[in-house]
């Protein structure tokens, strides 16, 4: 059941997270969020990442069950620019000798994607010993050009 300050809360973060809400405050903005050891997230959108994530935290810590576990991950923030993260999203392509691609997970960098995708290739492929990577074969999916 929930309590009057957290059916406000829950009101308050879906507000932040309409269309009205990044016309108000900018399209350009930062999310980020704290996490308790219950894996609760708390998220914050703001203009400014400090804000964000001083919110994010103080937010954590007044409404966890497990207040003292409340953290901000190393990468719990993302930029936002008109609705879309500028967060790098690595993606690479293996190959082994039959010329069979071999895709990627989605990484933030682009080395722990081109070992994802060679690992990919040597545990999938009928020929494993012949799997590589060139990074030319590595692409940013949140870049624009």
């Amino acid at each position: 059941m929930l309590t009057y300050r957290m059916k406000a809360i829950f009101l308050m973060l879906t507000l932040m997270t309409t269309p009205a809400w990044a016309e108000e405050h900018g399209t350009s903005y930062w999310e980020c969020s704290a996490q308790d050891n219950d894996g609760k997230q708390w998220l914050i959108r703001n203009v400014y990442e400090r804000v964000a994530t001083n919110k994010a935290f103080e937010m954590c810590k007044k409404q966890s069950l497990v207040p003292k576990s409340c953290a901000i991950a190393r990468e719990s923030c993302d930029y936002f620019t008109d609705g879309k993260s500028t967060r790098p999203m690595w993606q690479c392509t293996s190959l082994d000798a039959n010329a069979k691609p071999w895709l990627s997970n989605v990484y933030a960098n682009q080395e722990d994607a081109a070992m994802n995708a060679k690992a990919y290739c040597q545990e999938k492929s009928t020929l494993p010993d012949s799997c590589y990577i060139n990074l030319v074969a590595c692409k940013n999916l949140n870049e624009t050009h």
